[in-house]
């Protein structure tokens, strides 16, 4: 076969294919645009979840009558100075975003700048061009695209339902919105408007507008500086977890990117605090020079790639994990109780807060925190003053950390959990779970522990998967105390366990580690081993649900949980422990 040069709008509608994927890409694209027009005030309007009609109208520098013919073509652009692409200040700089949106639907652009020369509009529909015509507007960009896949109707085939196209679209408005606070925008979904953030001078407000006020109550700022990065924003407290990562914002130089590291990076700063299979809240900006990162690897800019990305990744997880030292013991806070009452997390958090700007009543919170001063108004003393039968880490607790002060204990509910008063709040403990951390951090200062030889060592029946793992991990184990010896391909006998378990049992603690062995993968680090082992002896080792205590033993618990880093949760990520203060019961009593 011979080879020939394809036409033009083809070329135009492989081109479209990568850049635009949907409704939402469109968006996003023309929002760039106006970005770097240098608007201050957007409005996105859409119809039929974008696919009959998007409009994007800015406020920006606009574009002249011949900056006008050639923003449709093929690779033109205002956005580089030279040839450098790792020399990137500006977010739409490739020159495919307007020819790709109108090889696949019907275009029109109207546009004025400060000059005297009047505004200009031009028609495209599927790459032919109509050509330009005098109009009238202000100052500025107004872009509308009609019929979108019109002229490539298969694509239509492979959108979702029109209530995930618009959740998308919501989305690509929100990730810029979050991205430049000083701009305005406005939504509107046929004509009635969904969302309108006015401009505003710092991030915090933004991020509340936009993620809503749950979202900030549950997370404390980040912001650091390192060899030339930068990073601030805002992550959640443990508990204040997720079934999916779609709560995660990453943000490089203002483009909102998904990247691996980043997730990465949360991922392992909550190793052990928050449970398996949950994923944290967060809104993170790194800045970075524009050589470090390139963001010409994919075509829709939204995958980017750093020089030094393990510096990054490490950088951003020392920075986290400092603050949750800090912040490690905050309680439960808003929507902890309403995930657990099945509010549904498929849909995004964006949504959900598009929804409660249309009307929709939420149930009201049992457990709400505007601020961690009004949880925690009593100073911790310094680390060296603690004592809970062994030294605390003082890594665990900064100095300027807040005592969670956490009442006096008044009884027991099921023999499970313990009730206290404090001074204007309730406070109710999982005796269990908050001995679990208790334990846990016992452990992590003392990564080598003493054997309890069994007076009758026990035998221990395996399958052959995890008896490969108890091999595999032989030397792991030993450390903390584990001894057994390997009688036959299914069976084992184990002489001695770790001493701090004292009457445990040790077939179900040899069971439970395989079962925690066979979760690890290849990319966990020796760091998130030795946690995930010690969280699976810890829990052995604890007060167990069930146990009746007297009121000196609560109140001996209760102490010892103040003085514990990261108490807010179990070895596991699991709750330890809710306080509620009278407005939440008012709240939830409907009493003024």
């Amino acid at each position: 076969m011979k080879i020939k040069l394809l036409p033009q709008n083809l070329i135009n509608q492989i081109a479209a294919g990568e850049v635009i994927e949907r409704p939402a890409s469109v968006i996003k694209e023309l929002l760039e645009n106006a970005i770097d027009a240098g608007a201050t005030e957007i409005e996105v309007k859409v119809i039929d979840a974008g696919k009959s009609f998007i409009s994007v109208s800015d406020n920006g520098c606009g574009m002249d009558k011949e900056s006008l013919e050639l923003c449709v073509l093929s690779h033109a652009t205002s956005k580089l100075n030279g040839e450098n692409l790792l020399d990137i200040h500006t977010f739409g700089f490739r020159g495919e975003a307007l020819p790709s949106i109108a090889s696949v639907s019907r275009l029109e652009i109207m546009s004025a700048t400060d000059s005297s020369s009047g505004a200009w509009s031009v028609r495209l529909e599927g790459c032919e061009n109509f050509g330009l015509s005098p109009t009238t507007r202000s100052c500025g960009t107004t872009i509308e695209v009609r019929d979108l896949f019109f002229a490539t109707p298969a694509r239509l085939k492979f959108l979702k339902s029109d209530s995930s196209e618009l959740d998308a679209c919501y989305s690509a408005l929100n990730h810029v919105a979050l991205a430049f606070p000083e701009v305005s925008f406005r939504f509107l979904d046929s004509a009635k408007e969904k969302a309108f953030y006015p401009k505003v001078d710092g991030w915090q407000r933004r991020i509340e507008d936009v993620l809503g006020s749950a979202f900030r109550e549950n997370t404390f700022p980040i912001d650091a500086e390192m060899d030339g990065l930068k990073l601030h924003g805002f992550t959640g407290v443990p508990t204040f977890n997720k079934a999916s990562g779609s709560h995660q914002c990453f943000f490089v130089n203002r483009r909102f990117v998904k990247d691996r590291i980043f997730a990465s990076a949360l991922k392992s700063a909550y190793a052990g605090l928050t449970p398996q299979g949950r994923y944290a809240a967060a809104a993170l900006y790194l800045e970075i020079p524009v050589h470090e990162v390139d963001v010409n690897a994919h075509p829709s800019k939204i995958e980017v790639r750093f020089r030094e990305s393990e510096k990054i990744r490490q950088f951003i997880v020392s920075e986290l994990k400092k603050k949750l030292r800090a912040f490690g013991a905050s309680v439960p806070v808003t929507g902890m109780l309403d995930d657990r009452r099945g509010k549904s997390e498929s849909a995004s958090l964006y949504s959900v807060n598009f929804g409660e700007r249309s009307g929709r009543k939420t149930f009201p919170s049992m457990i709400s925190l505007s601020n961690a001063e009004e949880a925690f108004p009593q100073k911790l003393p310094p680390a060296e003053q603690i004592n809970i039968s062994e030294k605390t880490p003082e890594a665990g607790i900064p100095e300027n950390a807040e005592k969670i002060f956490l009442g006096t204990a008044v009884g027991q509910i099921e023999n499970t959990y313990i009730v206290a008063l404090g001074d204007g709040d309730l406070v109710i403990v999982d005796q269990h779970a908050a001995a679990e951390r208790i334990y846990l951090e016992k452990l992590k200062n003392n990564l080598s522990l003493d054997s309890q030889t069994l007076l009758l060592p026990e035998i221990c029946p395996l399958t052959a998967a995890q008896m490969e793992l108890l091999e595999n991990n032989r030397d792991l184990l030993l450390k903390f105390g584990l001894y057994y010896e390997k009688l036959a391909q299914d069976l084992v006998t184990i002489n001695a366990v770790p001493a701090i378990l004292e009457n445990c049992d040790a077939k179900s603690l040899v069971i439970d580690l395989v079962d925690e062995l066979s979760t690890f993968s290849d990319s966990y680090s020796m760091d998130e081993k030795i946690n995930r082992v010690l969280s699976t002896i810890s829990c052995h080792s604890s007060l167990r649900a069930g146990k009746k205590l007297s009121v000196e033993e609560m109140n001996s618990l209760l102490r010892q949980m103040e003085k514990t880093p990261n108490i807010a949760q179990c070895c596991h990520g699991r709750p330890s422990y809710v306080r509620l203060f009278a407005k939440n019961l008012n709240n939830f009593f409907e009493r003024p």
